[in-house]
């Protein structure tokens, strides 16, 4: 990739002074520095912390009147990505994101360039919109989109096995030689995981029935069943699977763990292995573990927290005291939260951080990470002893539900050490029960996560919602009108009407109120009754916000009571 552009914008730099962000002399330094290039100090300063990246993006875009997209948070619709050669977006810092009508709306770090407008729009023959994005942003995506989705796209359409996926009944070994030739069987396996990953499936399935095999795929949780094999093919399959997980030999009803390391075009995939003994065959399950290029760990800001849920978290996270437990449901990924304090905390070079984890969603630098390992007999409570010997600030353990470790918790956290625990509960109430495990002197906030489906950028539906509806939901006079949206469908989100989930949260803040009761084994009717009083708000009533701000539905924040 090219030296990206040099930029000078003196008005940026008006705007900055004007809002006091950082002092004159500084600027002036930060210049000289990056030899008078105005985005290299952009990219800097937000790296500093100093502001936030939305803040500074928005300062920068207000001084040359083009709107900024975060492209971490973008939707992109690949079709369109194509219609710009992947050598072009290398050289010149641009990346098409969607098209709306005629018009395509690419990203790149100049959106004023005119010449530049003109040369996109030969290349797409119509109408471009330029929008502002910073260029690691543009480097990142290029990597993702072109490297990642297109180049397994085209890898895969050049297997003949592929055709096989478009049969609408069951597969013998007979027509699978009819349909893309006599050695094509032997691909279904590498065909299979290649589909698998340009889906964006996070899990295959294959199961097996008297007579046949099913083939699913998991998309944003949603099942759906993309071939059935006759059983012979589905044999010749499973020694295929099993030879690359390196788990031949089959033992009795045993269940069979294993790793897949994958190889594709510009990337390895890396893939979770189990085999379970069911009547009619194994059942296998492929989890895709790093179906994204690049994937970062997100921001705090990055987790759609309301404003009154994000300043009481930083506090705590700043206050850095005694226990704070994140907890979630099954398939709640609350360990994002945790992952992205730690990256929060991170950024204070003075602070020393360790894990405790099962199973590590990512690795990060500078920190050392334990893994629990039963087999090798290192378990939570070893790992943790090991962690506290060397006195870290910050220790993090992924599952706190283990009665052997709680006492060394309470006692780090007791010495002035700060405990990120995670653990499975329904809500903030059901995770405060952990107190019983001796806990509760140390607490000092539940954060609790649920994901439901996000609405699709491109083709969610804007609606007034009636006086009863209204009436249902607040305290209503009669006099405002309220918009909600709805789920549509189009052919980015496979007519679903959702891409992708989000987070709904709720917050509780074991102030020294609630800390009385949890010390006099109060009810948690007791607790919930003075948490409402002290301002505590649930789930519902976050989910209710986010479906106002359109980024899911009144349909999804219902399942929240279902789950």
């Amino acid at each position: 990739m090219m030296k990206p552009p040099k930029i000078e914008n003196p008005l940026f730099f008006k705007l900055i002074k004007e809002k006091q962000i950082i002092p004159d002399g500084f600027i002036s330094d930060l210049l000289n520095e990056l030899e008078g290039n105005a985005l290299d100090v952009l990219a800097t300063l937000i790296q500093s912390g100093i502001g936030t990246k939305r803040q500074l993006c928005q300062l920068w875009c207000d001084s040359i009147g083009i709107a900024h997209v975060d492209l971490e948070k973008s939707l992109f619709q690949s079709n369109v990505v194509r219609k710009i050669p992947e050598r072009f977006a290398r050289q010149n810092y641009v990346i098409p994101i969607y098209q709306m009508g005629d018009t395509v709306t690419v990203a790149t770090p100049i959106p004023d360039n005119i010449a530049l407008k003109r040369q996109i729009a030969g290349i797409i023959k119509g109408p471009v919109n330029l929008v502002f994005a910073l260029p690691q942003d543009i480097e990142w995506a290029i990597e993702n989109e072109y490297q990642t989705n297109t180049a397994l796209y085209e890898f895969f359409t050049k297997i003949t096995t592929s055709k096989v996926f478009e049969a609408d009944s069951p597969i013998g070994e007979k027509t699978f030689e009819e349909i893309a030739g006599k050695e094509s069987i032997n691909q279904l396996h590498v065909c299979l995981i290649l589909l698998g990953i340009t889906e964006h499936a996070s899990e295959i399935q294959i199961d097996p029935e008297e007579h046949i095999a099913r083939i699913c795929f998991i998309i944003d949780g949603n099942f759906h069943e993309r071939l059935q094999i006759e059983k012979s093919v589905y044999n010749h399959l499973l020694r295929k699977l099993q030879t690359m997980a390196n788990v031949i030999n089959a033992r009795g009803n045993d269940a069979q763990y294993s790793r897949i390391i994958f190889p594709t075009p510009g990337k390895k995939i890396d893939i979770q292995f189990l085999s379970l003994p069911t009547e009619f065959g194994e059942k296998i399950f492929l989890k895709l573990m790093d179906r994204q290029a690049l994937q970062k760990i997100p921001e705090m800001s990055d987790l759609y927290l309301s404003i009154k849920q994000m300043r009481r978290l930083e506090q705590q996270v700043t206050s850095r005291n005694g226990i704070m437990l994140i907890s979630g449901p099954a398939q709640s990924d609350y360990s994002s939260i945790a992952y992205s304090i730690i990256k929060n905390i991170r950024s204070l070079n003075t602070q020393k951080i360790m894990t405790v984890e099962d199973s590590p969603a990512w690795l990060l630098k500078e920190i050392d990470q334990y893994q629990v390992n039963p087999k090798a007999n290192f378990t939570r409570s070893d790992a943790l002893k090991s962690c506290m010997n060397l006195h870290p600030n910050v220790i993090y353990v992924q599952n706190i539900n283990d009665p052997e470790i709680t006492g060394d918790l309470r006692d780090a956290a007791g010495s002035g050490q700060f405990i990120i625990a995670g653990i499975n509960a329904a809500d903030v109430f059901d995770a405060l029960s952990t107190t019983k495990l001796g806990i509760g002197s140390v607490l000092t906030a539940i954060i609790n996560q649920q994901m439901v489906r996000r609405l699709c950028d491109h083709c969610k539906k804007r609606y007034q919602l009636s006086p009863k509806e209204i009436e249902d939901l607040f305290i209503f006079n009669g006099a405002p009108k309220i918009f909600a949206y709805r789920a549509t469908g189009c052919p980015y989100c496979r007519q679903t009407g959702y891409y992708g989930h989000i987070g709904i949260q709720e917050l509780l803040v074991i102030n020294d109120e609630i800390k009385n009761l949890i010390s006099r084994n109060a009810t948690t009717s007791d607790i919930k009754t003075i948490s409402k009083k002290l301002g505590f708000q649930n789930k519902e009533y976050d989910g209710i916000k986010k479906v106002l701000r359109g980024l899911t539905t009144f349909e999804e924040i219902q399942s929240l009571h279902s789950s």
